[in-house]
């Protein structure tokens, strides 16, 4: 595991969000493919994501979407047409996600 998290690796990216968030993880051309159980803020449900390594920094890229399972996770994430938020840089992200914050919790607001 990286000590300087700004040289973080998509590889350790994986070991890191595993251990975490319990994660699981698969190490692919290029990039990280991670999906995680998102229990604790959508009750049955998984986000998926996935990390890149570029020349400057580790980028995080999040699907939009939240799945009701592993396999349709997974699919998304081999799906190019799978809507994405737009890449973070690591030391961004991992100070604003909440995925492996175990106590955050989300209210939802009728509009």
């Amino acid at each position: 595991m990286a000590k300087d998290n700004s040289k973080m690796t998509a590889k350790q990216f994986g070991l890191w969000i595993e251990e975490k968030a319990g994660a699981e993880y698969r190490l692919g051309p290029g990039r990280t493919d991670c999906v995680i159980s998102i229990d604790h803020i959508e009750p049955g449900n998984f986000a998926a994501l996935y990390a890149v390594d570029s020349s400057t920094s580790l980028l995080v890229v999040e699907l939009a979407d939240t799945f009701a399972s592993q396999a349709a996770a997974w699919l998304a994430l081999q799906d190019e047409n799978s809507q994405a938020h737009p890449p973070s840089l690591y030391t961004e992200w991992v100070g604003e996600q909440y995925l492996t914050d175990k106590t955050a919790q989300v209210e939802r607001f009728a509009i």
